[in-house]
């Protein structure tokens, strides 16, 4: 017996997730060109080698490398700094690839379907660690629901993040499309 499914995701919602999504490919691809700049190969060959790998896999890879080329300890920490905002929004990233979309709760809101039904709706996250003498502050790796604002906001953060990223390897000269 299949579950039917109203979604109350709107052209909004969708034009949002895909800034989001190609705001991860776009990360993807500085890493992949930093990966060209130390080893000495070309972009290209970088990208076929890592086009399997997932976001996770990818940055693994970048961060084995520069420590085998012995980057400046500097520069790994900074790289590492831009690509923190990425794993913050990882979850959502999966969730929006992976998961059907359908009306949350507050009112005007969203939240990926298997929150809603079967076994799945009954996992939530412990929060009651000290009795709760302390209210539960909702972080990101917690969080279900998003309205086009929050949405609208990620997709800014990780556009800003990307820039400015872009913009340090171009400093330092970690970007292979610079050095061509």
């Amino acid at each position: 017996m299949s579950q039917t499914t109203t979604s109350a995701i709107t052209d909004q919602h969708l034009s949002r997730f895909g800034t989001i999504l190609q705001s991860f490919a776009q990360h993807e691809l500085l890493m992949q060109e930093i990966m060209a700049v130390v080893s000495g190969a070309d972009v290209t060959s970088i990208r076929l080698l890592t086009h399997g790998l997932n976001f996770t896999q990818r940055r693994d890879a970048l961060f084995n490398l520069l420590r085998h080329r012995a980057v400046p300890i500097d520069q790994v920490d900074q790289i590492r700094n831009y690509l923190q905002i990425l794993q913050t929004y990882h979850t959502l990233r999966n969730d929006i690839a992976h998961s059907v979309w359908v009306e949350g709760k507050p009112r005007n809101s969203v939240q990926p379907l298997w929150l809603t039904h079967g076994a799945m709706a009954a996992i939530k996250p412990v929060h009651d660690i000290d009795g709760n003498a302390k209210p539960f502050i909702e972080d990101e790796d917690d969080r279900a629901t998003y309205t086009i604002d929050d949405l609208r906001e990620i997709g800014e953060n990780l556009s800003a993040n990307w820039i400015g990223f872009r913009a340090y390897l171009l400093k330092v000269n970690l970007l292979a499309s610079a050095t061509s």
